[in-house]
């Protein structure tokens, strides 16, 4: 496991302000002048001109192999989107479209396989590559309301799963005098 989980984060977020024109279109639809607050990490607080917000949290990776010299380790985020209107009889509506709309970008086939910013995979022919998450989705949301109904969440665990193979050097036990870590870069 030596992919950053922060960096498919950036990657995600990238993706997220590709498409920011028509997810801000959709949320000045019920709150004119505002625009998706996209967040790295959650927040103790949100200030009021944040809403709506995304934030986007890492929570956990597990490994597997998948050959003899490739693992897969599967790394969660948690997102969360919170937003707040005093317009009772639309709020229910708001949280569904923008929560719809953005799990539907996260889910969409052109997006499934995003290349990992600032990241790197050893290529069978040697060399790095630019690392690319092999598969990713979203499985479930969960809706809720908070204080009297004035703001509503949606959260949801999106994963990225991810294939690393290693260098033919990494297998010669006690012949390399590499460090034992391994942390491909861009360079």
């Amino acid at each position: 496991m030596y992919t950053n989980p922060s960096n498919i984060i950036d990657t995600l977020i990238a993706m997220l302000e590709r498409n920011s024109l028509q997810l801000n279109t959709m949320v000045q639809v019920y709150h004119p002048r505002r625009n998706l607050c996209v967040y790295k990490g959650l927040r103790a607080t949100l200030p009021a001109d944040a809403y709506p917000s995304l934030e986007i949290e890492p929570t956990n990776a597990s490994n597997q192999w998948a050959t003899t010299r490739a693992q897969r380790p599967r790394y969660s985020l948690s997102c969360t989107l919170t937003t707040q209107t005093t317009n009772v009889a639309l709020h229910v509506e708001y949280i569904c479209t923008l929560a719809t709309q953005i799990v539907a970008l996260m889910t969409s086939p052109e997006n499934l396989q995003l290349p990992v910013l600032n990241e790197t995979k050893w290529d069978w022919n040697g060399g790095l590559v630019p690392q690319v998450i092999l598969d990713s989705l979203v499985e479930s949301v969960t809706y809720n309301q908070a204080n009297e109904g004035t703001i509503r969440i949606a959260e949801w665990d999106w994963f990225a799963l991810m294939h690393e193979p290693y260098p033919d050097f990494k297998f010669r036990i006690g012949e390399s005098d590499m460090p034992t870590i391994l942390r491909p870069n861009l360079v």
